[in-house]
């Protein structure tokens, strides 16, 4: 019965080993966040071109008219 039992040590090493796995899911976690953060900047800074250019072709095309 007694082998089932967990000891001291083994408890701290499972902790420690929890705690190191948190820390890299946390790393991951930050770094996708930052690629996503990045692609919105993008695709803010795309879609303020794209509208910008439809400005100027409405406007080219009214000023021939």
């Amino acid at each position: 019965m007694t082998e089932n039992l967990i000891t001291l040590k083994q408890w701290k090493r499972r902790a420690l080993k929890a705690e190191r796995q948190v820390e890299f899911l946390q790393g991951v976690r930050a770094i996708e966040a930052e690629t996503e953060m990045s692609r919105c900047r993008e695709l803010a800074a795309l879609r303020v071109a794209a509208k910008e250019a439809l400005d100027a072709l409405h406007w080219a095309m009214d000023d021939q008219t």
